[in-house]
């Protein structure tokens, strides 16, 4: 008998907690194995903790637990193919940060279909080799449920092992309700009533389609009342609103500019230049006002806006030299467009008045919109 025998049987009489069984299992603590290797009792095996946030996991790792203070990455070791191949080698790594790991494979080498795997905070990752190398999953996940890297996002949270909706949509996402009450698309736009946008609506975020239905909107912010209309300020927000501006006397608005006498010419004419002109903020109606004198003997005088109307207008009246009445006089005019408008004069012949703007008050000009 050879020196290893007789050192062998020497250890197993001497370790009665030793078995082994004819078909070449071993047991610890059994004399009758029932598998390769069957231990009756417990295990240890490697336990190692790291807080560097970058770890070359070794052939001597089993279990290691990172307690750093940043997102860390750990790297499988490379496959090894024919002499030294570690075939059923297993990893459990243990994240107890509030960091994520992500665990890399060594190119182009795979962990179940992916070249990495992300371990997000207090959550545990275990794979084992498969042996192979090349473009091959060289790694398996061995883990399910809660361990594995789980991870909520695009409309979705974690709590422990419970995911649930309530979290960002970070990717484009369509979203439709049973009978397609409601639609929101992947490119922003909010379809109620419909999954189809209507013609005319592509530019538009939010489409109500109630077909011929009346009574496709209701907004109630407490500012709505029978005839009103929804109105926006200059950001954009709206609220309801009157069409009718009932409290004139602090809402008028002066013309701008500095009046010049327009009828100094000897010829007749329109589109005489006066210098002023008035800034309609809105479209909509609009109550003018205005007052001049003018002292002259048989002649039309007149100012108006090109396109829109008469601000003020004397007829001839006398010929002799006289003031024209009245001198006083209102115009409601409509404007179709916001803007800056000029206001210019004209006179049917070529008097030149004795006298313009005297008298008291001097010239004045002022309007203010009074219905949409």
């Amino acid at each position: 008998m050879s020196i290893s025998k007789k050192l062998f049987f020497a250890v197993m009489i001497s370790c009665p907690f030793l078995g082994m069984a004819q078909a070449g299992s071993v047991g610890i603590n059994t004399s009758s194995p029932g598998s390769t290797l069957d231990i009756n009792g417990s295990i240890a095996a490697s336990y190692k903790s790291v807080i560097v946030n970058n770890y070359n996991l070794t052939p001597t790792d089993f279990h290691v637990a990172y307690n750093g203070t940043t997102d860390a990455v750990f790297n499988l070791p490379p496959a090894i193919s024919g002499s030294g191949n570690f075939r059923g080698r297993i990893y459990r790594i243990q994240n107890n940060t509030n960091f994520n790991i992500t665990v890399n494979t060594v190119a182009p080498e795979k962990i179940g279909g992916s070249t990495s795997v992300i371990i997000t905070a207090n959550r545990s990752l275990q794979v084992i080799s498969t042996g192979l190398s090349g473009a091959d999953s060289s790694w398996e996940v061995l883990t399910a449920g809660a361990d594995t890297d789980l991870h909520a996002n695009n409309g979705l949270t974690m709590s422990a092992s419970t995911m649930q909706l309530g979290g960002p949509l970070t990717q484009p996402t369509d979203i439709s309700t049973a009978g397609n009450n409601l639609s929101v698309t992947g490119t922003g736009k909010l379809l109620v009533g419909t999954t189809v946008p209507p013609a005319g609506s592509a530019p538009a975020k939010f489409v109500i389609d109630n077909g011929s239905t009346n009574g496709a909107l209701q907004i109630k912010d407490g500012t709505q009342q029978l005839g009103y209309v929804l109105t926006s300020d200059a950001n954009g927000l709206a609220t309801w609103s009157s069409t009718v501006t009932t409290a004139f006397a602090n809402n008028w608005t002066p013309y701008s500019g500095t009046l010049i006498n327009p009828y100094t010419g000897s010829t007749g004419g329109s589109a005489l230049a006066t210098g002023i002109q008035v800034t309609i903020p809105a479209k909509g109606w609009y109550f003018f006002r205005c007052g001049v004198a003018i002292n002259s003997d048989c002649n039309d005088y007149f100012f108006y806006i090109n396109g829109v109307g008469d601000v003020w207008r004397s007829y001839c009246g006398s010929n002799t030299a006289a003031f024209m009445f009245p001198r006083d006089q209102n115009r409601v005019l409509y404007f179709a467009t916001p803007g800056t408008y000029t206001v210019l004069a004209g006179k049917t012949n070529g008097v030149v008045p004795a006298m313009f703007n005297q008298g008291n008050p001097s010239f004045y000009l002022d309007f203010v919109k009074f219905q949409n």
